[in-house]
C-alpha cells in the first residue's frame, strides 16, 4: 500500500505503484472493462479546464520511428461534464480517480472549487506546461481552494531548471510531484520510449532533494523502466501508451 497526503484526512492510498497516466484510458465512463481490464492503482483523467476547450479539428497522430507525435488538444468537456457525468461513475469503483487540471486555464481556481470533496474524486494533477519559473502565485491560489491531496505533474527540463520548482511545490505543501510530462512540440505532445533516460535522470537528480513523494512518468514503455524508476526512489509510476499496447503490464509487475 502507498498512502500520498498521509496526513490529510483525504488521503490517497493506492493499492499499488502502478498508475493510468493523464488521458491513457480517458476519462473511464465510456471504457470502464478496459480499466477494470488494466487494474490501474489509480485513473487519471485528461487536463480539464473550467469551460471546457473544442478541439480545433480531430485529435491527430503521427508515427515516427522514434516514437509518436500526438496532435492536441486531449478532449476538454469541462468541469460541469466531470461533475455531473463522470464522477457518479467513479464513486461505483474501487480504483480511485485523479482529475487532471489545465495549469493554463484562466479560471483555474473556479474549478478547483467546484470540484473539490466531489465524491468520486481522489485527488488533484496539476499539469504545469510549458515550464514556468514562479509557481509561487499558482500553487498559492490552488491550495487555498483545495482541500483533497494535490499533485503538481512537471515538465520535462534539465534538473536545474525542476529543481527550484520542485522547492516552490514543497513550500506550498503540494502532496506529490510527477517527473515528467511529455514535451511538447509544436501544438502536440511527443510520446517515445527515448524520453525513459531523461526521466530516469530527473528522478536520479531530483528524488534525493525533495521530502515530497515522487511519481515518475514519461516513456516507461515496459517492465525494465518500471522497475528502474522505481529503484531510483520513485513511490509510484505512471503509464501512459504502452497501457494501449500492452494492458497487461501492470498485472505482471505487480506479479513480480
Amino acid at each position: 500500500m502507498i498512502t500520498i497526503a498521509p496526513h490529510s484526512p483525504f488521503a490517497l492510498t493506492l493499492t499499488h505503484p502502478y498508475m493510468a497516466a493523464a488521458g491513457a484510458l480517458g476519462y473511464g465512463v465510456h471504457t470502464a472493462n478496459t480499466v477494470q481490464r488494466v487494474a490501474p492503482a489509480a485513473l487519471i483523467t485528461p487536463s480539464v479546464t473550467h469551460t471546457g476547450r473544442t478541439p480545433d479539428g480531430p485529435n491527430r497522430m503521427h508515427e515516427y520511428r522514434g516514437g509518436l507525435w500526438v496532435g492536441e488538444p486531449w478532449h476538454d468537456p469541462g468541469v460541469q461534464w466531470v461533475g455531473r457525468r463522470a464522477t457518479p461513475v467513479w464513486a461505483q469503483w474501487d480504483i480511485p480517480v485523479i482529475v487532471s487540471l489545465a495549469a493554463d486555464d484562466a479560471h483555474l481556481h473556479q474549478a478547483v472549487r467546484d470540484l473539490d470533496q466531489v465524491e468520486g474524486i481522489a485527488a488533484f494533477e496539476l499539469s504545469i506546461t510549458p515550464l514556468q519559473t514562479d509557481l509561487n502565485e499558482l500553487l498559492a491560489r490552488v491550495r487555498s481552494a483545495c482541500s483533497l491531496p494535490l499533485i503538481v505533474k512537471l515538465p520535462l527540463a534539465h534538473p536545474s531548471l525542476l529543481i527550484p520548482l520542485v522547492q516552490q511545490c514543497n513550500t506550498h505543501q503540494v502532496d506529490a510531484i510527477t517527473l515528467c510530462g511529455a514535451p511538447y512540440v509544436a501544438d502536440g505532445r511527443y510520446l517515445s520510449p527515448a524520453l525513459f533516460p531523461l526521466t530516469l535522470y530527473a528522478c536520479q537528480s531530483i528524488i534525493p532533494t525533495t521530502p515530497m513523494p515522487v511519481i515518475a512518468c514519461g516513456g516507461i514503455n515496459d517492465d525494465a523502466s518500471a522497475r528502474a524508476v522505481r529503484e531510483a526512489g520513485a513511490c509510484a509510476v505512471q503509464l501512459g501508451s504502452v497501457l494501449l499496447r500492452d494492458p497487461d503490464i501492470i498485472m505482471r509487475l505487480q506479479q513480480e
